[in-house]
């Protein structure tokens, strides 16, 4: 049976770009950035594979609203209705299924996302809502379209049953890694998906999925699982290739929980894109604790011109109670080889995890401070569902003030500490902002890297910086 299938990012509250990709679910940012939506056009790749007709929206990054989407449901009228949802963005998320009802009475309505993963009765709390589509969801959203069978036999999926009771069907199988299929970026503006500072149009490529490490403010685990699963270097090489004879498009975001978690994979690919004669320029994370000089140096000779690592805190005792597994003079080493080979580094911070204080945060600003950073991003602990964070700011009562109406962000504390109260931690992040980028070295390496092209765009992302330090 052929499907009428529409796969969407949905509009943000307040209009802003807003990125939901799996345990990344924020908004773009001051800097501007919004990823292209990754799971999105690689199910759309199954879902048209299969002989199903596939429209992919991005609201957000166009700064569509709920009337666009209105319209392309009356327009496409879909028998089929899937979207990303965000912790931070649950309750409009989840309210998107009324207006997919109005439009469309008769389609089936399904979300996806970390948090509907650990919390699907509440969801379900949404009478316009059929499926919450838990973990993984590229594989379950193609048994969803293809099946005629009753959704009590489609793993992967919470629903109602005929009384009305919401029912967890069992955990779907992920995906082998050689049935990913390329991301088909179809239908897609890829206008909206610009490098901050470079302005260059970018797309997101996945060589990587699972994440074996437990951190306790990480919901990664949820999405991909725990287990590494490798693609093909000669698919993600073609992959690449394709994108940029058909799009022009050379500069790409290597999506992975941890991208350098396995040495021998990440050279192995970047001997592949070396030998394929690839033109490419590409950022990607890692952990301190999985790079040295070798592979950094291939890395580079393969385009990587940007590598972000979580850094955390500096402080040994709150990385060891977080479950980071790293300490900071691992960080110091790993982002002092980094910039010494000529790589450009994003450094990322969290204020406010367990064991917190002033003292700590400062520490942590001095880590900042003390390192060749090009960028810095400086986070609140988010106790997001599924988390051990969550479960422990639960039992010892630190978010009195929490409600699904009001839930975690990384841009906003949402826990009182013993000693350490959330505006503390928020006043304490400007600072930190203030601190870092109001420095004229800082400021040097942010004009060093902008393009002619996009300066213009630098100095309004500056401004906002500075309105939202003050």
């Amino acid at each position: 049976m052929i499907r009428e299938v529409l796969l969407f990012n949905p509009p943000a509250p307040d209009g802003r770009g807003y990125t939901r990709e799996g345990r990344c679910t924020q908004e773009a940012g001051v800097w501007g950035t919004q990823w292209p939506p990754l799971t999105l056009a690689t199910a759309a790749a199954l879902l048209r594979r299969d002989g199903h007709r596939v429209t992919v929206r991005d609201y957000a990054a166009v700064g569509a609203g709920l009337g666009k989407l209105a319209a392309d449901l009356r327009t496409k009228r879909p028998d089929v209705a899937i979207w990303g949802t965000g912790t931070p963005t649950i309750a409009s998320d989840l309210a998107i299924a009324r207006t997919v009802r109005r439009e469309v009475p008769r389609a089936l309505t399904g979300v996806m996302g970390t948090h509907v993963t650990v919390l699907p009765d509440e969801a379900l709390n949404e009478p316009a809502l059929d499926v919450v589509i838990r973990g993984e969801p590229e594989g379950v959203i193609l048994e969803l379209c293809r099946s005629g069978r009753p959704l009590a036999e489609v793993a992967g999926i919470s629903r109602r049953d005929m009384g009305g009771a919401v029912c967890h069907n069992p955990d779907a199988i992920p995906l082998a890694p050689e049935e990913i299929p390329a991301p088909d970026w179809d239908g897609i503006d890829l206008d909206a998906y610009r490098l901050p500072l470079k302005g260059r149009r970018f797309l997101m490529v996945a060589p990587v999925r699972g994440c074996p490490w437990r951190c306790s403010f990480c919901t990664a685990p949820l999405y991909y699982g725990s287990r590494l699963r490798f693609r093909p270097v000669e698919a993600v090489a073609d992959e690449m290739a394709g994108n940029a004879d058909r799009f022009g498009i050379r500069e790409f975001f290597f999506w992975a929980d941890t991208f350098t978690a396995d040495r021998r994979y990440v050279q192995t690919l970047c001997r592949e894109i070396v030998k394929s004669g690839l033109r490419v320029a590409w950022a990607c994370n890692g952990r301190v604790d999985t790079v040295d000089r070798e592979t950094l140096l291939l890395m580079k000779e393969a385009g990587l011109w940007m590598i972000s690592f979580g850094l955390e805190s500096g402080n040994d005792a709150i990385l060891a109670a977080s479950g980071k597994g790293i300490n900071a003079a691992q960080s110091r080493e790993a982002v002092e080889l980094a910039h010494d080979l000529g790589i450009r580094v994003a450094g990322h911070f969290i204020f406010g995890l367990p064991g917190e204080s002033e003292a700590t945060m400062g520490e942590t600003l001095s880590l900042a401070l003390s390192l060749p950073l090009d960028i810095a991003q400086f986070y609140a602990a988010a106790p997001f569902p599924g988390t051990a964070l969550y479960r422990e700011a639960l039992d010892q009562g630190w978010m009195k003030g929490w409600t699904p109406g009001c839930p975690a962000s990384q841009g906003r504390a949402v826990m009182a500490l013993p000693g350490l109260s959330a505006e503390r931690v928020d006043a304490f992040r400007r600072h930190a902002f203030r601190r870092f980028y109001l420095r004229p070295r800082a400021a040097a390496r942010l004009f060093s890297m902008a393009e002619m092209g996009a300066l213009k765009g630098l100095m309004p992302a500056l401004g906002r910086v500075t309105s939202w330090m003050q």
